[in-house]
C-alpha cells in the first residue's frame, strides 16, 4: 500500500514511478562518456549479458588436450585411450554495491509541492547514478576503488588478480578467477599478449601495436573487438597516423568522445587507464593500450543489478526520511585471455 508523507500529497508510489521513468532514460544513456561501458554495450547491449541467482559465477576453462593422436596405417593400430580431465573452473564472486537517494521531511517542508520535490530528487538520482557509474568504470579499468573490493579489474599492473599484466606471455603470475596464470603458461588461453613501448611511441609505437595484434592473432582465439587507450597513447597514435587518419563524426558517438579506427578496430579514449594522466598506478609501467575481446572478457549482470533503483520507502525508526537505493550487482568475468593484449609505456612520442 502506498504511503504518503505527512507534509505532502505526493506518495511513495507516485514518487517511485516518476523516478523509475527517469532512471530508465538514464540507463538508456548510461554509456555516455564512459569508454568501457560504451564498448560493452556495442557488443552486448545495455545491461547484458545476465545471470540470475547463484552465490558464485563458475566458468569452465579448457586448459589442455583431452586425448592423444594415434597414427593409423593399417587400421589395426592400438588407439591410445588415455584421456585427461582438462577443464579447470574459473570462479568469480558477485560484486554488489548500493548508493542511497533520500529526502527528509524538513526538505519537503521547505520545498512544498510535488514539482519541487520531484525536481530535487531528479537531481539527486542523477548525481547518485552518475557517481555509481563513474566508480564502476574506474574499478573495472583501474581497480582499487573504495567500496568495490569484491569487483574484478582489468588492471593487473597494480592488482595481483587483475586480468592484464605488464609481463610477457609465459611470465605472467596473476590469479584470475582463482586460476593462477603461471600454472598454465604452456597452455593456450590464460595469458594475454604484451608489448613494452619503452617510452618512445615515435620509435616503437605503431610497429609495436602491430606486433601485439599479430601475436594475439597467432594464438588462434577470438580477436580484439575494442581497444581502450590512454589520452597520451591516443594522441600519439593519431599523430603517427596523421597522413592517413580517418575521423568519426562526434555526433555519432555517445557523449561526443574521441574515437579512432585503427586496422578495423575502434579505439576509445579511457580516462581511467592505470597511471595514465596522473591516476594511481605504477610509475614505471603506465598502461597505454588495452586490446580486448568483449566476448571473452565481459560483464555479467544480475537481471536486477544494472544500475537498478528500488522503490521509495519511508525509513522506519527515528528518521523522518524517504529513501530509495540504486544498486549494481554483477562481475567482470574472463573466459579466455587469448584475444587480449596490453601495451605499456607509450605515453611519450
Amino acid at each position: 500500500m502506498a504511503t504518503s508523507s505527512a507534509l505532502n500529497n505526493i506518495g511513495n508510489e507516485l514518487l517511485s514511478t516518476t523516478m523509475h521513468i527517469l532512471m530508465k532514460e538514464w540507463r538508456d544513456n548510461v554509456s555516455e562518456a564512459t569508454a568501457f561501458l560504451d564498448a560493452h554495450e556495442r557488443v552486448h547491449g545495455a545491461g547484458g549479458p545476465t545471470q540470475a541467482g547463484g552465490t558464485r559465477i563458475v566458468i569452465p576453462l579448457g586448459m589442455g588436450e583431452h586425448s592423444k593422436t594415434t597414427r593409423m596405417q593399417t587400421g589395426f593400430e592400438r588407439i591410445d585411450l588415455s584421456v585427461e580431465d582438462v577443464f579447470e573452473p574459473a570462479v568469480f564472486n558477485w560484486g554488489h554495491v548500493v548508493r542511497p537517494v533520500a529526502i527528509s521531511s524538513e526538505e519537503e517542508m521547505i520545498n512544498a509541492g510535488e514539482s519541487a520535490i520531484i525536481s530535487i530528487l531528479e537531481s539527486r538520482v542523477k548525481m547518485t547514478a552518475n557517481a555509481l557509474k563513474r566508480q564502476f568504470c574506474q574499478q573495472i579499468v583501474q581497480g582499487s576503488v573504495t567500496g568495490w573490493d569484491d569487483w574484478e579489474t582489468l588492471n593487473g599492473i597494480d592488482n595481483t588478480t587483475g586480468f592484464l599484466e605488464h609481463r610477457a606471455d609465459g611470465s605472467q603470475t596473476n590469479t584470475v578467477g582463482g586460476v593462477i596464470k603461471s600454472s598454465f603458461q604452456d597452455k593456450t588461453g590464460w595469458q594475454q599478449s604484451f608489448y613494452d613501448g619503452a617510452a618512445s611511441f615515435n620509435s616503437n609505437g605503431l610497429a609495436g601495436l602491430y606486433d601485439l595484434k599479430v601475436e594475439i592473432a597467432s594464438k588462434g582465439g577470438n580477436q580484439p573487438n575494442v581497444i581502450l587507450a590512454s589520452r597520451e597513447g591516443f594522441k600519439n597514435l593519431k599523430r603517427s597516423l596523421s597522413a592517413q587518419e580517418r575521423y568519426v563524426s562526434q555526433d555519432k558517438i555517445d557523449g561526443g568522445r574521441l574515437v579512432e579506427y585503427w586496422d578495423g578496430i575502434q579505439i576509445d579514449v579511457e580516462r581511467f587507464m592505470p597511471n595514465a594522466g596522473g591516476t594511481p598506478g605504477s610509475t614505471a609501467d603506465p598502461a597505454s593500450f588495452m586490446f580486448l575481446n568483449l566476448e571473452d572478457i565481459h560483464m555479467l549482470w544480475d537481471p536486477k543489478g544494472y544500475f537498478d533503483m528500488s522503490d521509495f520507502e519511508t525509513v522506519s525508526g527515528e528518521y523522518d526520511v524517504r529513501s530509495a537505493k540504486i544498486r549494481c550487482r554483477g562481475q567482470l568475468i574472463c573466459r579466455s585471455l587469448a584475444g587480449a593484449g596490453l601495451a605499456i609505456d607509450l605515453e611519450t612520442f
